[in-house]
């Protein structure tokens, strides 16, 4: 006896040609005495200009759709070069929409052309570009209605679909990633969509353009009129799976355009079948066949490699000694002959963190955006001194004032004078309430401080990210801890991120009713220990730089910057050890890849409460196509 589920599958592969059947007989009846000659005269009537143009727009169309590939695999992290990606995806596209079935037979075609996926991918990447596409062409359909004359379609629909697709929009900017029952869904970002969106119009255009090309002198119809007409009958062919969409599509084009003579309107789409499916299916055919038959050669591992957060490695000496917070965020180093810079990965963005660990920003700069760009993501620098301010400016990056950073020298350090009377007020208080601190040895008291952390998280909130660290186990045994006892009891710790040369404060958890001075007191004890050390330099980290700016945008995202970085009771507090204040910058490619990675990176600091997930790894022969050495290596 056949299976319920046997039987689901055959129906759902059937009914596109059950569908096709039935709208075929349809257009059928309508056609009930259509002269076949004067059909036939309306194709040969097509001059060879026609056939030229036609065929020039159609190659257009093809170049634009085999890009959607491009963005598929950079969205599921899948290595691929450009000119690979897009033969397979037009190829892919060329057989589908020719003979029906799409996902089926460009699932199919995209495993057998790329040796190394795996079918589940391949039927990943085709999903993928289809209902992405679908949903381009909706909002095309939407602009096209608004802006094009369209009597066909509702009023109040493109304003409906655009709000939808504004919602979605912001859904998967602030929520890039969703996990339900174990499953994860990724959207793609916001660079994609757009980059999605151009192609689609790119793409309906120049096919548009080609059926108008073949358009005889009897059908008396402008452009402006035929493109959105078009849109909605390829909508059509496209959602019903027949085989080149025949049926729906003839059928929508003589709804939506009766007053045209039957037989030239279609002896036009008759033509326009011939140039933008037959010829695209007998290419792609071709190219298919010889990967038939060819054996099909054994997969090699060439998708992405991910980081895990760093355990064991070390930081270099010579690094920054914050760049340890990649050991939690999901960062790494990314590598190429020009230098390295320690970066992690956003919803949206690529962020390169602090100054270059080796090499030029300037010349770092484009290794960045191409390696940001095989995310689909946008390239940015975060906390970059004045110096690589200064640089990235004169590039033509907009730069912005962020944060300014605490430093002191241990050395140097005192408690006297006017500048340090409300530190020494709190040191007075957590001593009169016999607050004893003390470095941590060899074995952390990881039940103890969890207790601590939990307790500060209840009264503060989720911890953020990116670059402010969160309770972990692996992460604090790399670091410098000093531990806050009263009676025995631990009432809190700090840590630091240490390098041979610098100290850069990290996590400060104290519990709700610890003696009032006590973080004062676990931050001073941790400056002295570091000038009997001999460190040179000591960070209390960054706090939000006021919000004020030239700009109205600027003084915007410093507002908002300020508002979720901690504010002025964080910047008060570090005031108390009269630190120098160094100022700290943010820069992407223009001003407005700086406002979507600044509104990006607040989401990141302030709604992540896991780590980000971890950065990617390119194989080394395709990294970066301008330094064929790059490579994303593993933080060490």
């Amino acid at each position: 006896m056949v299976s319920l589920s046997v039987v689901k599958k055959v129906l759902r592969h059937a009914w596109p040609f059950t569908l096709g059947a039935i709208c075929c007989v349809i257009l059928a009846r309508q056609l009930n005495g259509l002269d076949l000659s004067a059909l036939w005269s309306a194709v040969m009537g097509v001059s060879p200009l026609q056939w030229a143009l036609a065929l020039g727009a159609t190659a257009v169309s093809f170049l634009a759709v085999s890009r959607y590939d491009v963005i598929a695999l950079r969205h599921f992290q899948m290595m691929r070069a450009s000119s690979e990606a897009m033969a397979v995806g037009a190829t892919a596209i060329g057989l589908g929409q020719t003979l029906g079935a799409g996902a089926v037979v460009g699932a199919f075609v995209r495993w057998r052309m790329m040796p190394d996926l795996s079918l589940k991918d391949s039927a990943r990447i085709t999903a993928f570009v289809t209902v992405t596409f679908l949903a381009a062409l909706a909002v095309t359909i939407a602009i096209a209605a608004l802006i094009l004359p369209t009597p066909h379609i509702p009023a109040a629909l493109p304003y409906c679909t655009l709000t939808v697709a504004l919602a979605v929009a912001v859904l998967a900017f602030v929520f890039p990633v969703l996990a339900r029952q174990g499953r994860m869904l990724s959207f793609p970002t916001v660079s994609a969509m757009v980059s999605l969106l151009c192609l689609c119009v790119i793409d309906t255009f120049f096919a548009g353009l080609a059926l108008y090309i073949l358009l005889p002198p009897d059908v008396s119809v402008g452009f402006a009129t035929l493109l959105p007409v078009f849109l909605i009958a390829l909508g059509a062919a496209i959602f019903s799976g027949t085989p080149g969409g025949v049926g729906p599509f003839e059928l929508t084009l003589l709804a939506l355009l009766p007053h045209q003579p039957e037989p030239a309107l279609l002896g036009a789409v008759l033509a326009f079948r011939a140039i933008y499916y037959a010829v695209p299916a007998l290419l792609a055919g071709l190219v298919f066949m010889r990967h038939l038959l060819r054996p099909r050669p054994a997969p090699t591992p060439r998708h992405i490699r991910a980081f895990q957060p760093l355990e064991d490695a070390p930081l270099s000496p010579i690094s920054r000694a914050e760049l340890g917070v990649i050991r939690q965020n999901g960062g790494a180093l990314l590598s190429c002959d020009a230098g390295r810079y320690g970066a992690v990965r956003t919803g949206q963005t690529l962020v390169a963190l602090f100054d270059p660990i080796e090499g030029d920003a300037n010349t770092l700069a484009r290794p960045l955006r191409l390696a940001a760009r095989a995310q689909n993501r946008i390239a940015c620098k975060y906390k970059i001194s004045a110096r690589q301010a200064v640089r990235a400016r004169a590039a033509g990056w907009a730069v912005m004032h962020i944060s300014d950073e605490a430093v002191l020298r241990p050395t140097e350090h005192n408690t006297q004078g006017s500048s340090y009377r409300q530190l020494r007020r709190k040191l007075r208080h957590a001593e009169k309430a016999q607050v004893q601190v003390s470095a941590a040895q060899s074995h952390l008291p990881l039940t103890d401080m969890a207790r601590v952390s939990a307790a500060w998280e209840a009264q503060h909130g989720v911890p953020r990210g990116l670059t402010m660290g969160r309770f972990d186990d692996l992460y604090v045994g790399h670091q410098k801890v000093f531990l806050a006892y009263q009676d025995a009891r631990l009432v809190g710790f700090v840590s630091f991120h240490a390098t041979a040369h610098e100290w850069c404060l990290d996590l400060m958890r104290v519990l709700p009713d610890a003696p009032d001075g006590t973080m004062h007191l676990l931050v001073q004890n941790a400056i002295e220990t570091a000038a009997q050390m001999d460190v040179d330099s000591l960070s209390l980290a960054a706090a939000p730089a006021l919000p004020t700016g030239r700009s109205r945008l600027e003084r915007f995202l410093r507002s908002k910057h300020f508002q979720h970085g901690g504010g002025a009771g964080l910047r008060q507090f570090k005031a108390c050890f009269a630190p120098r204040w160094q100022p700290l910058f943010m820069a992407a490619p223009g001003p407005m890849q700086l406002g979507i990675a600044t509104i990006d990176m607040i989401r990141a600091v302030n709604l992540r409460s896991a780590p980000a997930t971890p950065i990617a790894c390119l194989p080394t022969n395709q990294a970066l196509a301008t330094t064929p050495s790059s490579v994303m290596k593993r933080a060490s």
